[in-house]
């Protein structure tokens, strides 16, 4: 009882505690200033009601569907490219690995300036490659920003993928991929037949994790986009963060965040039970 006792409390303390808080504020009008007084459910009818919110809904899927491919495919190919005990790989592990320890505020302010219109890296490279005239809108333009985001995403957090798919295949049974190969089996044979059925739990995880993290994302677009043009590129926690912090409506924004952690049990829960009859987690 003893041993668990520090983990209890800290997930009591920093978890159950602010969930009760945040559940009790989302049946109050909830100023940051004055007088709180009781509602019942008048904020969550008004969550039902809010289309700033649905369409940060969409977008957030539309978000989450393009960057989560991206981490996982190329997670899963650079842990193929490292998994080999070769010399110097150590140094590519820690190089692919490095934009991981960066603060996301940090690299998210790097690619704005690299970003801007006519005086940016990126601007400069496409116009020296005849690409383009220069004067690009990349954050303007909610056709170019959600690619470049989710590019930006991938970079930083593909690291976390690789890392977690290689401590995968380097538990697979080397005799397995041998006695495949003894069998005949080619190297995409052993990879498709033999060690991605054996990380079955690995990619679950993954996955799980990289849904979970670009449904919750917030730096990017509030550092490079702040939701615009005209709310196109708005997540569902840069309204939650608008709404509390800048409209001052605690309450409501509680409502709110009530309402996505709904949405991510749903969508976990369904993972979970697509995956259930391949993966016991």
């Amino acid at each position: 009882m003893l041993v668990v006792l520090p983990a209890v409390l800290f997930v009591t303390v920093f978890f159950l505690v602010p969930l009760g808080l945040m559940i009790w504020m989302s049946f109050n009008n909830w100023p940051l200033f004055g007088r709180t007084r009781p509602i019942g459910l008048e904020n969550y009818r008004e969550v039902l009601g809010d289309q700033t919110f649905g369409q940060s809904l969409v977008f957030t899927a539309k978000y989450t569907a393009l960057a989560t491919p991206l981490q996982v495919v190329a997670g899963y190919g650079l842990a193929l490219l490292v998994r080999r005990r070769l010399r110097g790989v150590g140094l590519f592990r820690t190089v692919y690995f490095l934009p991981v320890v960066l603060g996301i505020a940090a690299t998210s302010y790097a690619f704005l300036v690299m970003l801007q219109p006519g005086t940016g890296v990126v601007d400069g490279a496409v116009k020296w490659l005849g690409l383009s005239g220069g004067n690009v809108a990349w954050l303007g333009d909610a056709k170019l920003s959600l690619p470049v985001v989710a590019l930006l995403t991938s970079w930083k957090n593909v690291g976390v993928a690789m890392i977690l798919f290689l401590a995968g295949m380097q538990a697979v049974p080397h005799e397995l991929g041998e006695a495949a190969r003894i069998d005949g089996a080619g190297w995409w044979q052993r990879e498709l037949r033999v060690t991605l059925p054996l990380l079955r739990r690995t990619s679950a995880l993954v996955l799980l994790l990289t849904i979970t993290a670009s449904i919750l994302t917030f730096d990017q677009f509030y550092i490079l986009t702040r939701g615009g043009p005209h709310n196109t590129t708005l997540t569902s926690v840069l309204w939650i963060y608008t709404i509390s912090f800048i409209r001052y409506r605690l309450g409501y924004g509680a409502a709110l965040s009530v309402a996505l952690l709904i949405v991510l049990i749903v969508l976990c829960v369904a993972q979970l039970r697509l995956l259930r009859k391949d993966v016991e987690l």
